[in-house]
């Protein structure tokens, strides 16, 4: 019955491919049905365990391995071209001779405590694994550094005014913060550039273990006291030595000297650790806000309570030449080969990276097999091109991802239709989540709703669909009976794609409930295969749901004569961007006397323009190859013209005007950054730098008005 059904179907899918015009939107029904009913929960389960086997750090032998393992594997499924891009760039490890180590040292200078080097090995046989590095943050300097401490709690700039309040310094102590709230690369910087020598990281249990020591991994997916988690703090992306070109042979190297690194020692230890050194601390009670989880009175030094002990920290961490490789596939488009719609997810991981990032290699590479058999088994092939990317050295500031946008920008931002990018598969199993330009709001709809539920408590309550939970569980407050979307931040690989040459770009995953703060297990040493196929995903159905959906996804993208773009979303989006700068700081812009009537009339503009030429699309003769093509570089042309090849004041690496991360937390996403980066914290400065920041907001409100008009006039046929 099986085979009878198979047959069917091939012959369906041929006959509909032998139809002339209209064909693609004929077989969209029949093309997701293969999708859906080919995406192996098994075949998923199987690539992550092969992923997962051993560590896998950016620029080691054994990342090349898995490297020429996922080129290999489509290579074998049948892909039209695949290819090993190399770079050299600067990465960071450390020394598995002489991890790095924090103590506290008595008046004599004794050693009276020494934290752990490694995290301890629980229940996977793979933990114990004598490749196992030692904890470590990516692109700390290295040093040995003594000294008083102080308690910060998430480091963030707020924080540090509340110290300043309560009269702590932190000039030339040590700091310890709470992984959090901000990217641990802005803590580390926060804190440098406030005169601290050392800073010390750490996941609080408040957060991370809310349930006591006792419910934690390997019983639960809550980090156990050992459990630390690594990550780079270099705040900027890409190779260190080679900004804003590719780290390719020929290119210049600045002296390490001149990049952008941190200058002071960060290293992350265990909140076990974290306890021997805030449990000795002196000075003050923290405000009952800054109280963490852990069973001690935290206060806020700086200091031991030992009169003349100190905390030292011995970091061993050095910048190291490396050859990373980014694996390429392309499946060439039958219509338009030069038009790309891009689906990435990074390899390396800081240990096995069961989740971050191999849950989402193993959905790729499910992904590019189901596609491979569509094409190999029933004919199709898509419109347009589709191009698979497994990247190199994410962890370490999406290094892989933003050379190869620096090396093909200029092709990138004339033929790339969209990137999507999947850096985790799961963080949680309770809904879908996304973060996402608007322009690619509607088809993620789309997609999500033709999904089935892998939830089965969520079918049993009539929600069929990955689309039902999520309008459930996450909804939009300001566009009922829609899930809400989060503006893309930093972090991961569509960065380069969104904010340097304006390809719409989106993140999806399954994410955890509101219960818990975040994936207590991120980056650390327990982030294994047993893990995710024991606490997580039994059975990798939601793994499955996340295949299918970026499946569906991408050839509803490069599969559409006219391209299912969402503009009227961009012109809403813009709108309530300006509504909330207006709420925000209209009040103080107007003392200035500074007007926003252009501003406000070029956004009235971009909205009116999107709905106009939506509306009047089924008007347009599309059916002629070059009248699509037109309106279809139109629609593309629009995210461009949000590209300020000058970048933001003061942060020339990021273009996008109307949307970037956050200057104070790269994990999070901001509207109008440039104009919002000028007024925050205006109050804290000297009337000079006020004036400074006035001119510069000044400036930036003439170009942001500017772009947006031209993001209407690419949608007209006039060239003024």
């Amino acid at each position: 019955m099986a085979g009878c059904m198979w047959i069917a179907l091939v012959v369906v899918v041929g006959a509909v491919l032998g139809v002339g015009v209209g064909v693609r939107e004929q077989q969209r029904e029949t093309v997701d049905q293969f999708i859906i009913d080919n995406v192996d929960p098994d075949q998923i389960r199987d690539y992550l365990r092969q992923l997962t086997l051993t560590p896998h750090l950016a620029g080691t032998a054994r990342e090349h391995e898995t490297a020429q393992w996922v080129a290999d594997t489509w290579q074998e499924q049948g892909w039209d071209q695949v290819h090993l891009v190399p770079y050299q760039v600067l990465l960071s490890y450390p020394k598995n001779e002489t991890p790095n180590l924090v103590s506290v040292l008595d008046d004599d200078g004794a050693e009276v405590w020494v934290s752990h080097g490694w995290q301890d090995p629980l229940y996977a046989p793979e933990e114990s694994s004598s490749e196992v590095p030692p904890n470590f943050n990516g692109y700390s300097a290295p040093g040995l550094v003594e000294g008083d401490v102080v308690y910060v709690h998430f480091g963030r700039p707020e924080d540090y005014a509340k110290l300043e309040e309560l009269g702590v310094e932190v000039e030339g102590k040590l700091v310890i913060a709470r992984y959090g709230e901000i990217f641990r690369g802005n803590i580390a910087d926060n804190a440098e550039s406030r005169g601290a020598v050392g800073v010390l990281l750490y996941s609080d249990p408040q957060q991370y273990a809310p349930l006591g020591q006792d419910a934690v991994y390997p019983d639960t997916i809550y980090l156990p006291p050992s459990g630390v988690q690594e990550g780079t703090v270099h705040l900027y992306n890409g190779d260190p030595l080679t900004p804003f070109y590719p780290a390719i042979e020929n290119a210049y190297r600045q002296p390490e000297s001149e990049a952008l690194l941190p200058g002071i020692p960060v290293q992350p230890i265990s909140y076990e650790d974290a306890a021997e050194i805030l449990g000795r601390m002196g000075g003050a009670e923290v405000p009952e806000e800054w109280q963490g989880g852990l069973n001690l009175t935290y206060r806020l030094g700086p200091g031991l309570q030992e009169a003349g002990w100190k905390l030292r920290m011995d970091v061993h961490t050095s910048n190291t030449p490396a050859t990373i490789y980014n694996v390429v596939a392309v499946m060439e488009g039958s219509e338009e080969p030069d038009r790309y719609v891009v689906v990435g997810n990074h390899r390396d991981a800081w240990v096995f990276g069961g989740l971050d990032p191999s849950s989402a290699t193993a959905a790729m590479l499910e992904m590019s097999r189901v596609l491979a058999a569509l094409k190999n088994e029933t004919g199709w092939t898509p419109r347009r091109s589709i191009v698979l990317v497994s990247w190199a050295a994410e962890e370490h500031g999406v290094v892989g991802s933003t050379e190869w946008v620096e090396q093909f920008g200029k092709q990138l931002s004339d033929r790339a239709v969209a990137y999507l990018d999947v850096d985790s598969a799961l963080e949680g199993n309770y809904t879908l989540n996304a973060a996402s330009a608007p322009l690619l709001y509607d088809e993620l709809f789309q997609a999500a709703a033709k999904i089935p539920n892998p939830d089965p408590d969520e079918v049993a309550a009539g929600r069929l669909t990955v689309y039902d939970t999520w309008v459930s569980r996450k909804p939009d407050p300001t566009h009922p009976g829609r899930p809400s979307v989060d503006a893309l931040g930093s972090g991961s690989d569509y960065s380069s794609f969104m904010y340097i040459v304006g390809v719409p770009s989106l993140d999806i995953q399954y994410t955890h409930g509101p219960d818990m703060y975040a994936e207590p297990l991120y980056h650390s040493l327990y982030e294994t295969f047993a893990m995710v196929d024991e606490l997580l995903d039994r059975g990798f159905h939601f793994h499955a749901a996340i295949a299918q959906t970026l499946t569906v996804l991408a050839v509803a993208l490069a599969d559409a004569k006219v391209l299912p773009l969402s503009l009227v979303e961009y012109g809403d989006f813009v709108s309530a961007a300006y509504d909330d700068l207006i709420a925000q700081y209209g009040d103080l812009i107007a003392t200035r006397n500074i007007s926003m009537e252009y501003f406000q009339a070029a956004v009235d503009q971009f909205s009116q323009t999107t709905a106009d030429f939506t509306a009047n699309l089924p008007n347009i003769d599309t059916i002629r190859p070059l009248v699509a093509r037109r309106v279809n570089d139109q629609m593309m042309m629009v995210e461009r013209a949000f590209i300020d090849t000058r970048g933001l004041p003061g942060r020339p690496d990021v273009c996008h005007v109307v949307m970037a991360p956050s200057m104070y937390d790269q994990y999070s996403a901001s509207t109008f950054p440039g104009l919002t980066d000028a007024l925050t914290g205006l109050d804290d400065l000297t009337p000079e730098e006020q004036e400074a920041r006035w001119v510069t907001f000044s400036q930036h409100l003439g170009a942001i008005t500017h772009l947006i008009q031209t993001a209407s006039r690419v949608l007209s046929l006039d060239l003024w």
